[in-house]
């Protein structure tokens, strides 16, 4: 398995999010303001840097501006990213399906996780775009590919938090269970799932992030539909500010996603833990 850290993407976000608090409990400034001090140093490098170039190499942050104003006004793209998210969430569902049962029977009879650890181990090192030619072959220039593509991308992260999930469950507590004859229903409500939610949630979120990035680029190569295939007729037409504006979209997209729903699974998870520490102090 690589030992490659994973990009950021929704999830991880609540790793610097912890860290701001704790910087901020120590008296340091609020992370808030050297947040948007990232962001001031970002604008103006970029408009720096584009002051000397044209905008078909290096749109400016104005130029790129007007670019997005125009691309929301238009009903188009609101289509076109609906069916682009409606795309990777299909493909994350059948990888959490597929992850959460294959890391399931990996945890329970080791036999079969050896037997099919050669399977996991190509999902891993196999580039995603390998996997988008493979599926043009096999399926067409549709949608399918880049629900195929997802699904292949984030089964392998699905998969491995499962079955560590499952591993890391308490042998004591289950047969402390079976000692006072809890019901196989009770056993999985107070301590399987307990155990299993969190790093199942984490590895969730991470594969969120996965799959937005890998649906732009699976509709990009694949499909006539979807904002991949809108930056790749930018980009044949050499709009390079509808590029970066089309870029500017999806980051709003995964903070939106990141606030909507990964932040309250956060939370939830936080207060869970909070009451589990409390209950065992």
């Amino acid at each position: 398995m690589s030992s490659n850290l994973p990009p950021i993407g929704p999830g991880q976000n609540a790793l610097l999010d912890q860290s701001g608090r704790t910087s901020e409990r120590r008296g340091g400034a609020h992370p808030t303001l050297w947040r948007a001090g990232g962001w001031l140093v970002i604008l103006v490098g970029w408009a720096l840097l584009a002051r000397s170039q044209l905008d078909y190499i290096l749109p400016g942050p104005m130029r790129t501006w007007q670019a997005l104003v125009e691309l929301t006004t238009n009903q188009a793209l609101l289509s076109a990213l609906a069916l682009t998210m409606g795309r990777g969430a299909v493909g994350l569902g059948v990888a959490l399906l597929i992850g959460v049962t294959w890391g399931f029977l990996n945890a329970k009879f080791p036999r079969f996780a050896y037997l099919s650890m050669p399977f996991l181990q190509i999902l891993m090192s196999t580039p995603g775009i390998i996997f988008v030619i493979v599926a043009m072959v096999w399926f067409g220039t549709n949608g399918i590919v880049v629900v195929f593509v997802v699904a292949a991308v984030t089964v392998p992260l699905l998969t491995a938090a499962t079955a560590q999930a499952f591993a890391a469950t308490d042998p004591d507590l289950l047969e402390m269970a079976s000692v006072f004859r809890l019901s196989r229903k009770m056993v999985v409500r107070q301590i399987i799932v307990p155990t299993i939610a969190p790093p199942i949630l984490a590895a969730t979120t991470v594969a969120l992030g996965q799959s937005i990035r890998v649906s732009v680029m699976a509709e990009l190569l694949a499909t006539a539909s979807g904002i991949g295939a809108d930056i790749r007729l930018a980009q044949i037409n050499i709009e390079t500010p509808d590029v970066f504006a089309y870029a500017l979209v999806m980051t709003a997209v995964t903070f939106c996603l990141e606030l909507v729903l990964v932040a309250p699974v956060k939370r939830r998870m936080s207060a869970h833990l909070h009451d589990e520490l409390g209950t065992s102090n």
